[in-house]
């Protein structure tokens, strides 16, 4: 078993020479990464060392994987934050996972600070800044809010780190933590999973076989580094093979297009909602996409509809990936190539999240843990050499997650044919007069609409019913809402849908919350008298 330092330096002695990150027009090679995470591991052993945890809170800029890495040297446990996150946000995290040391872009260093102020923590936090290695156009600079504050990491090659030894610093194991990432609790505190080193090198590995990643491909890197699948597939993944990642600091659909043409990039992966924008923009039709060997997408589902659309555009399917936090990113994946038919689940309208990725099972289970049918919709399970074994501090969290050594995801699928269909979240599920309704099923219908660009669908309480669907809504470009709108959607649905099943209410809005990720927030929209959130 190998660690994630082992494979930099694997491939610093393979391809030391190539570009290993692409920042708008400024290229670091994999010797410079290796230098410059040898030099910021030496500030760091100032604060922290072995087992200790540093929080890395930055967008998609050169200093994460730079930090990263230089905290591996040191054996360090690596949490990465949300940038946008309030002192309220960081004050949990911070408390719950003691760290010592933080490295932040400026942007967010008064949040984290407060925070801990708030506990009393003596945490050190050094600021970074978005335009130290680039200066990011003005435009986006100024719609993602990017500051070009202070810059106080030491981005200083330095070719060893013989200093290490008088630390009391340890290489790291296959078997030591590597990352620490809070899940997004929905209800209740979050939950840090303890990533481990060998967990990430097998999403890594995983990635890099299933789809052949080589030295010679140019991944664009704009889902979220802080993000488990942007840190597996946009990092871990291309370091392990050698390849190049562009990025830009955050996404942006027309700035997408743009890097795709000017970079030739290859491969990606994306929220559905960023293609959604994509197809959003004016003339997209004219973007030159023929570099792209690869469309895939994970974190949330992908509408049927969005296929269609983007198969039209591209002449390519989007690819879904299927994982979660807990399993470092890739538990299932769409055979690649595939040239098939689009594979939907006729009862839902879902579209299936591939097959059981390299040395990876999984099953699906009723409420008592026993194994069901093929066919039949169940909590699906998940066990492989990705998968985690342990929260941070929560040992009946654990023990609830677990059936012996499989991972209860919380996700309804069914499997059939080897495929897997992930149906909803078991605790969406609206239970309207004894009926059970998915809300994916809903917006899967909403969105075959040719007024609807999003569509988020949620259990409201009713005094009859118990609860009844009703159904939030954002309009395409060139659509007013309307009483008349509305009828028109709710015939739609009439005509494909069980009449318990179609949304007694509407509401068209702005836009539907996200999170940084692309992920369609539903909770935002429920009662918490439902749910008990605070939202």
């Amino acid at each position: 078993m190998t660690t994630l330092i082992d494979d930099l330096s694997q491939t610093v002695k393979e391809f030391g020479n190539r570009v290993a990150l692409k920042y708008y027009e400024r290229e670091i090679t994999y010797n410079q990464l290796d230098l410059l995470s040898n030099g910021v591991a030496r500030q760091l052993s100032e604060f922290a060392t072995s087992g200790d945890t540093i929080i890395l809170c930055t967008q998609n800029i050169p200093q994460f994987p730079v930090v990263e890495y230089a905290a591996w040297k040191l054996g360090l446990v690596v949490l990465p934050v949300n940038p946008s996150y309030t002192s309220r946000e960081f004050t949990y995290v911070l408390q719950d996972s003691k760290a010592k040391v933080a490295v932040a872009q400026c942007e967010s260093k008064p949040s984290i600070e407060a925070a801990a102020r708030s506990l009393g923590s003596s945490l050190h936090v050094i600021p970074t800044n978005s335009h130290t290695f680039f200066n990011v156009p003005e435009r986006y600079a100024k719609k993602w809010g990017f500051v070009d504050g202070e810059e106080a990491l030491d981005l200083i090659p330095l070719s060893s780190t013989p200093y290490l030894n008088d630390k009391g610093v340890k290489a790291p194991l296959s078997e030591d933590p590597a990352l620490l990432v809070y899940t997004s609790g929905t209800t209740g505190e979050p939950k840090g999973a303890v990533i481990r080193h060998r967990n990430i090198h097998a999403g890594a590995d995983i990635y890099k076989r299933w789809f052949r990643f080589t030295q010679f491909d140019r991944i664009l890197g704009l889902a979220p580094f802080f993000h488990v699948t942007g840190l597996v597939f946009h990092l871990a993944a291309v370091i392990l093979s050698g390849a190049c990642v562009v990025f830009t600091g955050r996404f942006d659909p027309l700035l997408a297009t743009e890097e795709v043409h000017q970079h030739q990039t290859t491969l990606t992966m994306l929220a559905a909602t960023a293609y959604l924008s994509i197809l959003n923009l004016p003339d997209h039709e004219k973007f030159d996409f023929s570099s792209m060997r690869l469309w895939s997408s994970g974190g949330m589902a992908v509408p049927r509809q969005l296929e269609e659309d983007w198969k039209r555009l591209t002449g390519d399917w989007i690819y879904v990936a299927w994982g979660m936090t807990e399993t470092s990113s890739p538990a299932t994946l769409w055979p690649y190539p595939y040239s098939g038919p689009l594979p939907v689940d006729p009862e839902t309208g879902v579209v299936s999240a591939g097959t059981p990725v390299f040395d990876t099972k999984v099953k699906v289970v009723d409420d008592e843990g026993r194994e069901l049918p093929e066919g039949q919709t169940g909590e699906l399970c998940v066990m492989g050499p990705q998968v985690i074994d342990t929260y941070l501090n929560k040992p009946e969290a654990t023990a609830k997650s677990f059936l012996g050594t499989w991972l209860l995801t919380g996700d309804l699928a069914k499997i059939y044919n080897g495929w897997v269909f992930v149906i909803d979240r078991k605790k969406d599920i609206i239970n309207s007069s004894g009926f059970k309704i998915w809300p994916r099923e809903v917006e899967e219908v909403l969105f075959a609409h040719p007024a609807v660009s999003e569509a988020a669908v949620v259990g409201v309480p009713d005094s009859y019913r118990g609860e009844t669907v009703k159904a939030y809504i954002s309009l395409k470009y060139g659509w007013t809402p309307s009483e008349t709108l509305k009828g028109d959607i709710v015939e739609h649905c009439r005509k494909r849908l069980a009449p318990y099943k179609v949304p007694r209410n509407i509401e068209f809005v702005n836009e539907i919350p996200k999170t940084l990720s692309g992920k369609l927030l539903r909770r935002v929209f429920r009662e918490p008298s439902l749910t008990g959130e605070q939202e």
